[in-house]
């Protein structure tokens, strides 16, 4: 029997690509394997996101792409926690699977189209930069957030299974493994109690060549210890992303954001000192229902003075269930729109600013893939996650190299190989 066939379509966070890999590596068990492009898979699976209004939006439309191809469409992640309706309705759409039942999805999928008794060699597809996740679920229940209630209470997996995942990278070649979480500063073993610092020390214990990355966490959540890990030797990289959604009090305090903007410019002056040049990125929210034209300078000018050296800019879109959905969207669409696209400026200069820093210097970029816009171009990153392009092919790719940086913009760096050691 020839072996099934089966794609999966992932929207949204980079916890989600990891669920993706993990049922990826189910499907090869059961003797399926990927599709080639253009092929019609014999199941398609969409893990959809629900995090805002335009994620839902663009689940739905990717489930009814999906489903003109005759494929048996299995929908799952966030999406189907608020509207499973929507896609049990869908025509083309066979299965539904909730997040909590994600680990039984494969068996689905064998019931739908059958499974072999070979189990087919499988190869992860993205060998540079790889998320593997650590934790999954949110108890903080900020007011805006659906998180919460579409992934569940906060769970850890058990440190000998990452560890196992992160040697299996690493003799696969990767090039660095991500360590992401829905609330990753709450990673605790039921074993051994052991906390995110002794994860990431033996995450770098077992990582050989990779470099290790943390994904997203909570300001709160990076201690003093975690700084350290990324000044030693075979370090974690020194790059950190930390929401901040707004930058002042009374809003943070709306938000159920437990901290001061004080309090956020302060330590990210001490994570600065503790880690020179290190990437420091951010998420803001604009037009949150208390959010007046102070409250928005407030976080103008926070993010000014911070500079941070990526921001992700996005509108709050109020969602069913959550505390802040009683205080209505107050805030006009043409505002909403104007203040992002005043902070979208702020952090193109800031960006601009971080990387000029940066020219003349000899930096290590792990090359992630030929530029699309530029012929005879590859993209990479550094540790600092700053973005940098290079001449050069595709034989350069998944590689690390000594990269001269010869110019700068708001979006990414130039620059050429060097043969001097960094």
């Amino acid at each position: 029997m020839m072996a099934r066939t089966y794609r999966i379509t992932t929207l949204g966070c980079r916890v989600n690509r990891a669920d993706s890999i993990s049922m990826e590596r189910e499907f090869a068990g059961i003797g399926y394997r990927k599709a080639d492009p253009g092929e019609v898979p014999d199941v398609w699976v969409v893990n959809t996101c629900a995090v805002t209004a335009a994620g839902m939006r663009k689940s739905r439309k990717a489930v009814r792409r999906c489903a003109q191809s005759g494929s048996n469409i299995i929908v799952t992640g966030c999406a189907p926690e608020l509207e499973p309706e929507t896609f049990e309705r869908t025509k083309g759409v066979h299965a539904v699977v909730k997040n909590p039942e994600k680990s039984e999805l494969v068996t689905i999928a064998s019931e739908l189209e059958g499974s072999s008794d070979n189990p087919v060699v499988w190869r992860c597809d993205e060998l540079v930069r790889v998320p593997v996740k650590v934790q999954d679920g949110c108890g903080r229940f900020c007011t805006y957030c659906v998180v919460p209630y579409v992934r569940g209470k906060p769970e850890s997996r058990e440190l000998p299974e990452i560890i196992e995942d992160v040697r299996e990278l690493r003799d696969a070649g990767a090039g660095e493994v991500v360590i992401c979480g829905i609330d990753l500063g709450s990673y605790r073993d039921a074993a051994s109690g052991a906390g995110l610092n002794v994860l990431v020390e033996k995450v770098i214990e077992n990582a050989g060549e990779m470099w290790v990355r943390l994904s997203s966490i909570e300001l709160s959540d990076v201690d003093d210890r975690l700084l350290e890990m990324m000044n030693e030797e075979h370090a974690l990289c020194t790059y950190i992303h930390v929401p901040l959604q707004s930058g002042d009090e009374v809003v943070l305090s709306d938000m159920g954001r437990n901290y001061s903007p004080q309090w956020f410019r302060r330590r990210v002056g001490e994570i600065r000192d503790a880690v020179p040049g290190a990437g420091i990125s951010t998420d803001v929210m604009v037009g949150f229902p208390t959010e007046g034209k102070e409250a928005f300078d407030s976080t103008r000018s926070l993010m000014e003075d911070i500079g941070f050296s990526r921001v992700h800019v996005f509108k709050y879109s109020p969602r069913p269930g959550t505390e802040a959905f009683t205080l209505g969207d107050t805030i006009d669409p043409a505002v909403k729109n104007m203040r992002a696209g005043e902070l979208r400026r702020v952090a193109r200069d800031s960006a601009a600013r971080f990387h000029r820093d940066m020219v003349g210097r000899i930096i290590l970029v792990l090359v992630e893939g030929p530029m699309e816009s530029e012929a005879g171009y590859v993209f990479g990153r550094a540790e600092n996650f700053a973005g940098i392009v290079i001449k050069g092919g595709r034989e350069l790719v998944g590689k690390k190299l000594p990269v001269r940086v010869t110019g700068s913009g708001p979006r990414w760096l130039y620059g050429g190989p060097a043969e001097a050691e960094v």
